[in-house]
């Protein structure tokens, strides 16, 4: 299978795959669909994100309304929100938190999520009822339950990816791929290698906390710290060998 014809399979099978309701709309009525992986880099390094972010605008003074599917995961893309020019956050977060602290490039990378939909959480669901759309329903929760499903849809990227490292960001990642508590996911977040069989192939796999969790530079969060002293440097080591 080539890219392209993998990119054109999950743009049309993936939804159904993971038993993701068809029903599912933006609020004016956009279907959500798949964002299926755009920068494909072969035989370097591959990150795998949760789930892709969205295009949120303002809308009658509501913030923050997610409205249309992202163009590839952790977008670069700059638009216009309806008050303001925005970025998308995601992909500034891959770039500057996590890919310049370990000495990669973006165009090194093979850049996918798990899940390859948007996901509703509370918050967007309730902005939503504000604006009079009131049959959407939170599925953010279900994150894991469609992980599970994508795992197949993930292994065909790393056929044709032959990545020389993969990079999972975030716990729930993790534990969803190495199927490994809560506990055993935020420990695998140090920056060190390690070898798992994928498809009958022996891959390197290292665990990064999510870029998110990065951002929050707050008292209580002790990754950015950690992340800039021991993480980051750890991970770097390892992938320069790899590299080189």
């Amino acid at each position: 299978m080539t890219i392209i014809e993998y990119q054109k399979k999950c743009y049309r099978d993936y939804k159904k795959s993971i038993n993701y309701p068809e029903q599912y709309t933006y609020l004016y009525g956009n279907p959500i669909q798949p964002v299926v992986p755009v920068e494909t880099a072969i035989g370097k390094v591959m990150v795998v994100g949760a789930y892709p972010s969205a295009r949120f605008y303002t809308v009658d003074s509501v913030r923050e309304v997610p409205l249309y599917d992202s163009d590839a995961p952790f977008s670069n893309e700059t638009y216009f929100d309806g008050s303001r020019l925005r970025s998308n956050p995601s992909g500034q977060e891959l770039n500057e938190v996590i890919l310049e602290q370990i000495g990669v490039r973006r165009e090194e990378c093979w850049i996918t999520d798990l899940v390859k939909v948007f996901l509703f959480n509370e918050d967007q669901v309730n902005r939503y009822k504000k604006l009079g759309k009131g049959n959407m329903v939170e599925n953010r929760s279900l994150f894991m339950d469609y992980g599970k499903r994508s795992i197949d849809w993930l292994k065909e990227e790393i056929d044709l990816a032959d990545p020389r490292v993969i990079i999972l960001l975030g716990s729930e990642v993790i534990r969803t791929i190495l199927d490994v508590s809560e506990t055993e996911a935020r420990k695998m977040m140090m920056g060190e290698m390690f070898d798992m069989e994928i498809s009958w192939k022996a891959y390197n796999i290292m665990c990064l906390p999510h870029p998110k969790i990065l951002m929050k530079k707050i008292s209580k969060n002790p990754w950015p710290l950690k992340f800039e002293v021991s993480i980051a440097p750890q991970a770097r080591k390892e992938i320069k060998k790899l590299l080189r």
